[in-house]
């Protein structure tokens, strides 16, 4: 080689060197006061989302109120209604801020390790096949040191809410319809409260702040935090509330438990571009729009890098709701009558293949003995058509009535009724029908025993997409549960749980260990209640 073109090909390779240096440097340092680069790059980098200017500091002769606390938590959700309650057991003065009118709760699982509910039904959760299971899901993104803080302590923290539970005669029971799902375990974690799931819980957990004197202010959404430069600590938020803007300090510090952005678009679009492709918003009060994610980006904290959005399929066109038959492992086919993917995995990953189809919608197709089929399929989790608050007798008739399921007496009719092509529906129907019949799925490896023939007249089927519930991905925190700069140093004063926080998913929702999220919820809102009180 001459050694003009050796000394060239040196100098390349030392300025692109330096070049990866200084883009490493940057990431890592900056001044004081400085928006820091170490968060995930936008999606499209020429795009400026408004978000992303932190807005001017509210002047103090704007506030008309100021009020003073040892803690203040932002959100009357399972995590900020749990923070108060741990703080102010441990003696602080605890102010919270709602958005609502109300206390906010979905859904109905709490996942959970060790609790004396699962110890008295005789269940042993395997502690490290679980956290295995939640990193896997994650791809190795998630903070393990977090997801070990869970498993550790939700069974301690689980035994104080189960303690309120029966002061205030709240029933409660472990879900053990559980069955294997091959390839994917399915956990027993979750708790559930009785007559209303979630919305009993949140009922309960509101009526436990009350009694212990947490001062909890509704429609007072928080709207700054209060932090003189960037080495200094947090010290208070200011929220907007009827009468004008109130400041509260916070002699101890802040938790915010705000929830998502899966209502924010500009934040989807930027952070988590897959929700775009959804269909629907299954909690449609619009209230999830990343406000305290935001507040504490705009103080300095950093935002979880990789997306984590919890996507459900079977949702509706038009109605903002599902229909539980069309969640089932029955026969999937796309806008052009074709078979796609292995129907019967987890929710968010049968969404993630739904999403890849045209219109990113799909026909979930079954024949007239679906009814007993169902005892076969057995869905996991809210997919189990065994839960009556999702399913009953007279469900089918309905969604039928509405048009949303339809019937017909051969396959042929109810291609021309999808607006499939006929030819290539039919076939996908035959293929199918032959693996059944073989017992084994050739094409994309499903469950045999979620095999299920489609040959008995009437044959129905309905046209479904996917919806967002949350988004999981939020600030990033510590075991201590306190927010992280950009360089991964805690912020003095600030913490996050629930949906707020970050790292402990990744990429998908991992459904097989059932009710994590607000497992996480509530034993985080906790510790970051005990803590901030006992400093």
């Amino acid at each position: 080689m001459k050694k003009v073109e050796l000394e060239n090909r040196r100098n390349f390779l030392k300025g692109s060197l330096l070049a990866g240096a200084g883009i490493a440097a940057g990431v890592a340092t900056g001044s004081a006061g400085t928006v820091f680069a170490a968060e995930a790059p936008a999606k499209d980098v020429c795009k400026n989302y408004s978000f992303e200017k932190p807005p001017a500091p509210i002047p103090a002769s704007a506030i008309k109120t100021t009020k003073t606390a040892d803690v203040v938590v932002l959100g009357a959700g399972v995590a900020g209604l749990c923070a108060a309650i741990a703080a102010t057991e441990k003696g602080a003065k605890v102010i919270l801020l709602e958005k609502r009118n109300t206390f906010t709760m979905h859904g109905g699982w709490n996942g959970v390790i060790g609790d004396r509910a699962h110890k008295a039904a005789g269940i042993t959760i395997p502690k490290d096949k679980v956290m295995a299971d939640l990193m896997r899901f994650g791809a190795y993104h998630p903070n393990a040191s977090l997801i070990q803080l869970w498993a550790n302590e939700s069974g301690r923290v689980m035994d104080n809410i189960l303690d309120i539970a029966d002061a205030a005669g709240v029933k409660y029971k472990v879900d053990t319809d559980i069955k294997e799902h091959w390839p994917y375990t399915e956990f027993p974690l979750a708790i559930n409260f009785f007559p209303a799931m979630q919305f009993t819980l949140g009922q309960m957990l509101v009526k436990k702040c009350i009694a212990l004197g947490v001062e909890m202010l509704y429609e007072t959404p928080a709207v700054q935090l209060i932090r003189k430069d960037r080495k200094s600590a947090v010290t208070g938020v200011i929220a907007k509330g009827k009468e004008g803007y109130v400041q509260v300090n916070a002699a101890k510090g802040v938790i915010v438990c705000t929830g998502c952005y899966g209502s924010n678009r500009e934040m989807q679009e930027k952070y988590s571009p897959r929700v775009l492709k959804t269909i629907n918003n299954q909690y449609s009060e619009g209230s999830n729009t990343g406000d305290g994610i935001l507040m504490g980006m705009w103080v300095g904290g950093a935002k979880q890098e990789t997306d984590c959005p919890m996507l459900w399929d079977g949702m509706i066109p038009g109605h903002g709701i599902f229909v539980d038959i069309a969640r089932q492992p029955f026969l999937n086919v796309n806008l052009l009558g074709e078979r796609y993917a292995n129907e019967d995995a987890p929710f968010g990953y049968t969404a993630n293949a739904d999403n890849q189809q045209p219109q990113s919608l799909k026909w979930t197709v079954w024949d007239a003995k679906w009814d007993a089929d169902k005892e076969k399929l057995h869905g996991t989790v809210c997919e189990n058509m065994h839960i009556p608050v999702f399913w009953n007798s007279k469900s089918y008739d309905m969604w039928k009535s509405k048009g949303v399921i339809i019937e017909a007496d051969t396959i042929e009719e109810l291609g021309r009724k999808m607006g499939v092509p006929v030819d290539a529906f039919v076939a996908s129907v035959k293929r199918y029908n032959k693996l059944v019949a073989k017992g084994v799925d050739e094409d994309f490896g499903k469950d045999p025993e979620k095999l299920t023939s489609i040959v008995k007249a009437p044959f129905g089927a309905a046209k479904v997409g996917t919806g967002v519930l949350v988004t999981l991905d939020g600030l990033r925190i510590n075991t201590k549960l306190q927010v992280l700069d950009t360089e991964g140093n805690p912020i003095e004063g600030l913490y996050a749980a629930g949906n707020a926080s970050g790292d402990f998913f990744s990429n998908d929702y991992p459904i097989t260990c059932v009710g994590v999220s607000h497992g996480r919820a509530i034993t985080f809102g906790w510790l970051a209640g005990e803590r901030l009180a006992t400093l």
